[in-house]
């Protein structure tokens, strides 16, 4: 109700004379275009995986990363820029960057995911390109992902964060045409702390905690 100044056909209000010159005030007010900040990061046996958004009313500044050099050596790193449109704010459009390597033993040619579901040959192994793409947050929260990058490979990814099972444990799962998959669960033990376990297709198992700012 703080942003209702005026309902149709009602009497003025002295007070405020001008409704549509104190709604411009009220939008452009500091404190109606606040930024934030939200670091989690994941620090289990399996590496360290974690995200990272600097966001507006309407812009944001999305990252993510994946980092191990245990079972398998996999550094991934994703940064993207984009703006929430509409009024709900469902769609996300962003254009951002990508890398992505990954040791490979053997011939490369035999692994699983030597191609996409789209039948493209995937650069997964050494991947350092410019994407854009479309955000859509579907029923239930999940996050639907379509994105090209400039060698004309196509990626398209459902995601689900936070998932509640009890009062402190939390659920999340993640797959794309990539054929990379993540599944993994988290106990809050704090505003800050979590215990945390999840398996990757690129990272393997893992075990440890999640540290949330």
């Amino acid at each position: 109700m703080g942003k209702v100044f005026t309902y149709i056909n009602s009497p003025v209000n002295p007070e405020l004379p001008d409704a549509e010159k104190a709604y411009k005030m009220f939008r452009n007010h500091k404190d109606q275009n606040m930024h934030y900040l939200m670091i989690r990061a994941g620090l289990e046996t399996n590496g360290s995986d974690g995200e990272l958004m600097v966001s507006s009313n309407r812009y944001a500044l999305q990252g993510l990363w994946h980092l191990t050099i245990l079972r398998f050596i996999t550094h991934e790193g994703e940064l993207n820029f984009g703006r929430y449109i509409g009024v709900n704010q469902w769609l996300f459009p962003y254009i951002g960057f990508d890398y992505h390597y990954k040791k490979i033993d053997g011939d490369p040619i035999k692994q699983t995911d030597y191609k996409n579901l789209f039948g493209q040959i995937s650069n997964k192994n050494d991947r350092k390109t410019i994407v854009a793409g479309i955000q859509y947050t579907l029923p239930w929260l999940v996050v639907a992902d379509g994105r090209v990058d400039c060698n004309g490979k196509l990626r398209f990814q459902l995601s689900r964060e936070d998932v509640p099972i009890t009062k402190r444990l939390r659920f999340n799962i993640m797959g794309n045409t990539d054929k990379e998959y993540a599944i993994g669960f988290r106990y809050i033990v704090s505003k800050w702390f979590a215990l945390s376990t999840h398996y990757d297709s690129d990272m393997g198992y893992g075990a440890g905690i999640t540290l949330t700012y």
